[in-house]
């Protein structure tokens, strides 16, 4: 298994407010991506606190051995439940963070088990040789508006509301956390992602970027150059785990 991640401020952007991370061990890794909450103050720094959370639950995880399924997801979900805590503390005590916010998407791997913690619409997505899946369900206002029927999907890129959240962190110390679990084929790749790229990039085209190359530095770099040349009109995040279950390199 391979991993890395990286981000880009995009062409329209003055800062970037996304954050990610990206860590292997053995069997073991943490794919974290966070999305600032644009238009609030502090975006960029509620991404950061949400990621310095995911580093500091790394280095407390006891490698040394496989992590349980309730190990996992008790993990993730106390990494989610304290980086909220963190950007409210931060917030209240800072009046220029005041209304900060972040997405967060986490993915936990221990072998071929996989265990995502998901809150926004940062989106994680399971690649193999001839197939995309999208793991994450958006919480958003425009996803809520499609599932009831009132937009349809070919709509959504242009909608008005399709930045308008439903679920972040810092919006609330009361959090609706989606924990999912799977079991992953060997071969593999895990993509998480901020909405800088999945605006400007069909799924199709992931998939075909993912499984043309086999480095996923390069896979990412590719996926943020092609959001760019289409205008990059917000900051963009891709963090990669390949080749799941391989040999180390």
């Amino acid at each position: 298994m391979h991993v890395t991640g990286v981000t880009n401020k995009g062409k329209e952007r003055s800062r970037n407010e996304d954050s990610c991370y990206a860590v292997q061990d053995s069997d073991l890794a943490l794919l974290v991506v966070a999305d600032g909450m644009g238009g609030h103050q502090a975006g960029n720094v509620a991404s950061e606190i949400a990621v310095s959370t995911a580093e500091k639950y790394w280095e407390s995880i006891n490698r040394d051995k496989p992590l349980s399924d309730r190990e996992a997801k008790d993990l993730v979900k106390d990494l989610i439940i304290e980086a909220n805590q963190s950007v409210i503390s931060e917030a209240d005590n800072s009046f220029d963070k005041r209304g900060m916010g972040t997405t967060l998407t986490v993915g936990l791997l221990s072998g071929n088990r996989l265990t995502i913690g998901h809150i926004g619409d940062s989106r994680a997505y399971l690649v193999n040789s001839d197939r995309i899946e999208l793991l994450t369900r958006d919480h958003s206002l425009l996803e809520q508006l499609i599932e009831s029927g009132q937009v349809r999907p070919e709509e959504a890129k242009n909608h008005p509301k399709r930045h308008v959240l439903t679920r972040a962190l810092g919006a609330s110390s009361e959090l609706q956390i989606d924990i999912i679990d799977y079991d992953i084929e060997p071969g593999s790749a895990l993509l998480l992602c901020t909405d800088g790229l999945t605006n400007l990039v069909e799924d199709h085209e992931i998939l075909t970027v993912v499984t043309g190359q086999k480095d996923p530095q390069l896979q990412a770099e590719s996926l943020i150059a092609l959001a760019n040349a289409r205008g990059g009109h917000d900051n963009i995040t891709v963090v990669i785990a390949a080749d799941i279950g391989g040999q180390q390199g």
